[in-house]
C-alpha cells in the first residue's frame, strides 16, 4: 500500500507544471516577438503545461543580458545575437524562429527630411538606434557601410523602441533611425511625406542586404546546458509558440490586437491594425529556421562585429530544430 501511495505522488509530481522564466522584448507592438505574449494570453503555456513568469524588458539586448545572468531560463532575442555569443564564448542556442522577413526601416526624422535624401547624406549625422548592438544597429551600420558610408563618419545614440524613438524622431534629436517591428506607421501616420532611406521587409532591400531573401529574425533561445536538463520544457514551449503562430495568421488584425496586452497596443488601434497585416505574412512555417539564413546572418555580422569575424563559430552549435513538433 505504501509503494502503492509513493508511486502515486511520484505520478502526480511528474504531471505537474514546468516552470520557465522567459524574458521578452516590449513594450509597444513589437511584431517580430508577438508570438511570446500571445501564447501566454491565449493560454497556451498554461494548455502544454508550463508554468511561464513572462517579463518584458526594454530591448533584446537587456534580455539577453537577464539569460546570461541567469535571470531567467529562456529569451526572446535576434537570432544573430546568439551567433555572437558563441563568437564570446557563451553556448546559446536558438530553438525556434518566429520570423523569415526583415522588419527593419531606416528613415529621416521630419525636422531633416529637406537636408537627407539618400543614405550618402548621413555623413556627419546622428542616427537613432534602440539600443547598440541590436540587430538594427547592426544591420544599419552594415548597409550603410556597402553603400560607402563608414561607421567612423556618423554618430550613434540608443533611442529605446516605441514612444521614446517617437520623440527623439520628431523631436530632430537625431536626424535619422533605424527602427523595426513596424514602429514606422506610427510616424507616416503624422508624417505622411517621412522620407524612409531603406525598406528592408521588401524582397528588394533584402537581397541587397543580405545577398537574398533568407532572413532570420526573432528567435527563442536558452543556454544549450537549460536546453540538455530540460529537453520537455523546450519542446512544450515551441508548441505553444507554434499554436501562436497559427493562431496570428488565421485571425483579423482586430482580434489580435483585442488579446493582446494594454501595454502592447498604442492608442491608435488603426495603426496597430495595419501593423498587424503589414506583419502576418512575415513568420517562419512553425519555428523552423529557413535554409541559409545562419549563413546570411554570419556575413551580415563578419562586415560589422570585429570579434565574430575573428572568432572560429560552429554555425550549427546557435541554433536547432530538434525541439519543434515534428522534430525539424
Amino acid at each position: 500500500m505504501r509503494i502503492f501511495v509513493l508511486a502515486c505522488c511520484l505520478l502526480i509530481a511528474g504531471c505537474g507544471s514546468s516552470k520557465v522564466r522567459i524574458a521578452n522584448t516590449g513594450a509597444g507592438l513589437q511584431t517580430w516577438c508577438m508570438p511570446m505574449t500571445l501564447a501566454e494570453t491565449l493560454g497556451f503555456y498554461k494548455e502544454e503545461g508550463i508554468d511561464v513568469e513572462l517579463q518584458n524588458l526594454p530591448s533584446s539586448v537587456k534580455a539577453l543580458q537577464a539569460l546570461v545572468g541567469g535571470s531567467v531560463d529562456v529569451v526572446g532575442l535576434t537570432y544573430p545575437q546568439a551567433i555572437q555569443m558563441a563568437a564570446n564564448g557563451q553556448r546559446v542556442r536558438s530553438f525556434f524562429i518566429m520570423n523569415r522577413r526583415d522588419t527593419k526601416v531606416l528613415l529621416v526624422s521630419p525636422s531633416a527630411n529637406g537636408r537627407i535624401r539618400r543614405v550618402e547624406d548621413l555623413k556627419g549625422e546622428l542616427i537613432g538606434v534602440s539600443a547598440p548592438g541590436t540587430i538594427a544597429d547592426l544591420w544599419m551600420r552594415y548597409y550603410l557601410a556597402n553603400h560607402g558610408v563608414l561607421d567612423t563618419e556618423y554618430r550613434t545614440v540608443a533611442i529605446g523602441i516605441g514612444a521614446p524613438a517617437f520623440a527623439a524622431i520628431e523631436s530632430g534629436r537625431v536626424a535619422a533611425a533605424a527602427v523595426a517591428g513596424g514602429d514606422h506607421f506610427h510616424l507616416l501616420r503624422r508624417y505622411p511625406d517621412l522620407r524612409i532611406l531603406v525598406d528592408a521587409t521588401t524582397p528588394e532591400a533584402m537581397r541587397e542586404s543580405y545577398g537574398g531573401d533568407t532572413f532570420a529574425g526573432g528567435a527563442v533561445a536558452a543556454k544549450q546546458e537549460w536546453l540538455d536538463r530540460n529537453p520537455d520544457a523546450a519542446r512544450r514551449l515551441a508548441r505553444a509558440l507554434r499554436r501562436a503562430q497559427q493562431w496570428i495568421v488565421t485571425h483579423t488584425p482586430e482580434e489580435i490586437r483585442e488579446k493582446l496586452p494594454e501595454n502592447f497596443r498604442s492608442r491608435d488601434a488603426g495603426v496597430d491594425i495595419e501593423i498587424l497585416r503589414w506583419s502576418q505574412g512575415f513568420y517562419t512555417d512553425g519555428g523552423a529556421m529557413p535554409k541559409g539564413a545562419p549563413e546570411a546572418m554570419r556575413k551580415m555580422l563578419d562586415a560589422t562585429v570585429e570579434n565574430v569575424r575573428n572568432a572560429k563559430i560552429d554555425l550549427a552549435a546557435t541554433w536547432t530544430d530538434e525541439y519543434l513538433p515534428e522534430g525539424k
